[in-house]
This record gives C-alpha cells, sequence and structure tokens, in this order.
C-alpha cells in the first residue's frame, strides 16, 4: 500500500496564521510591558524627586541645627536658608537658595555676601518657600520641577540666636 500525505491549502494557510498570531501576541505583549515599565519609572522618578528635595533640606539644616546657626534670609529676593557654623577661628555660612529653578548650595566666609550663580546646583526646583512659623518652626513649600508641590514644617532643636 502506498500511503502519500496530500498537503491542502488550508493546512498551510492555518499554519502561516498561526505564526502570525503568534508573532502578534508577542508584539502586544511587549509593548504592554514597554508601557508598565515606563509608568514605574516615572513613578519612581516623582518620588525620588519629592522625597529628595524635602530630605536634603532637612537633612542640611539638622546637621547644623545647634546655638541658634539656623536662620532664614533673601538673597537676590528669593527666600533662602543660612547655617552657621564656627570653624577654628572663623565663622562660615552655607547658604540653601533657589537660583534659575535650581536649589543651590553656597558655602563662603560668614563676613562675604553670597553670589547666586557661584552656588553649587543640587535639584531642579521651581519655587522655594521658606518661612519662620514660630520661635523653633520652619515652614517649607516646595515646588517640584513636575508641578507638584510638597509642604512640610521643620522643628529646630536648638536655642535660638538671641
Amino acid at each position: 500500500m502506498d500511503f502519500k500525505k496530500k498537503h491542502h491549502v488550508v493546512d498551510l494557510l492555518f499554519v502561516i496564521a498561526l505564526l502570525f498570531l503568534f508573532a502578534f501576541s508577542a508584539i502586544m505583549l511587549i509593548a504592554l510591558g514597554a508601557d508598565v515599565y515606563q509608568t514605574n519609572v516615572d513613578t519612581m522618578q516623582a518620588n525620588y524627586d519629592r522625597r529628595t528635595a524635602g530630605a536634603y533640606l532637612v537633612q542640611k539644616i539638622r546637621q547644623a541645627d545647634e546655638n541658634g546657626s539656623v536662620r532664614t534670609d533673601t538673597l537676590k529676593g528669593s527666600p533662602a536658608i543660612v547655617l552657621t557654623k564656627h570653624v577654628g577661628e572663623r565663622d562660615y555660612a552655607t547658604w540653601l537658595y533657589l537660583y534659575d529653578n535650581m536649589l543651590c548650595e553656597q558655602l563662603l566666609r560668614a563676613d562675604l555676601n553670597p553670589v547666586p550663580d557661584a552656588g553649587q546646583k543640587i535639584l531642579p526646583l521651581r519655587e522655594l518657600e521658606v518661612t519662620e512659623a514660630g520661635p523653633k518652626l520652619l515652614s517649607f513649600k516646595l515646588t517640584l520641577d513636575n508641578g507638584e508641590t510638597e509642604a512640610f514644617y521643620l522643628g529646630l532643636r536648638s536655642e535660638t540666636a538671641e
């Protein structure tokens, strides 16, 4: 007996259609995965920016918070935080301020005036508001680069300057 298989066009079309269906499903799965991944990256970046700006300011103030060495000031009309530290026989001031949509830091002798564009750029920030909400309480309002706003209070632990 002679058993010869007959190939039909329908069998070939079915295999090709199945192959295209598999390829289409794989491409759609990759596209969905990339979209989910991009959303996660954007959310993580926004959270990082939000936490970093506030945490940076809090940490710098906590490091310098002794004997009334933390005060608010203005630099070219923009609010600033001035952290004074006595080293050796001199006083040094660290200025934290907003300049050109960047949070900047500048360390210099306390008797010198800061130059805004000479500061070290820390991170992007649209707006910085710092006010003294009480004798040992600072109020912060930060507007991040993406437009989100964060507000918080920071209590000073040391004695205030007289």
